[in-house]
């Protein structure tokens, strides 16, 4: 089993955070990744993740978001894959084409993926361009006095 992620280019988000975490754990014993920057091409990290695989391997993505950039992209290294004869797993959404029928769960998955790419990217591309959100400073808070009140003396009877 051999992993691939991608990382978003965050402040912070590292090659070994959660992602590597979730592939260590799904039992790949070699981990590939690259930064993606908007709709990069060259992904050194894939090609070298293809290379190393042997026909029957298993290639291992965190989510079909992390593996790739857009619906095109995706189609494209499937392609790759199938034709080096090897195998992919999605786990967040269940993806495993060594399964009988495996290419058409995929299929399905395709249009969650296109819907949900939209909303991805213009979150990336937002972060980009206007950075990460700073917390906002403690304000202190002004203690304001108490208003007097005067209590009126009783009307007289």
């Amino acid at each position: 089993m051999i992993g691939y992620f991608r990382v978003p280019p965050v402040r912070g988000a590292t090659f070994d955070g959660p992602l590597a975490e979730k592939l260590t754990a799904a039992g790949c014993e070699a981990l590939h990744h690259d930064a993606c920057y908007a709709l990069a091409v060259h992904k050194p990290g894939l090609e070298a993740a293809i290379a190393s695989a042997k026909p029957g391997d298993l290639l291992v993505v965190p989510s079909l978001h992390a593996f790739a950039a857009h619906i095109v992209d995706l189609l494209q290294v499937m392609g790759k894959l199938q034709a080096a004869g090897i195998y992919l797993m999605s786990l967040s959404e269940g993806v495993d084409t060594r399964m009988p029928g495996g290419f058409f769960p995929v299929c399905a998955q395709l249009l969650q993926f296109n819907d949900q790419t939209r909303m991805v990217r213009t979150a990336e591309e937002k972060i980009v361009r206007l950075g990460r959100p700073r917390p906002k400073p403690a304000e202190a808070v002004i203690d304001e006095p108490a208003s007097e009140t005067v209590a009126e003396p009783p009307p007289e009877a």
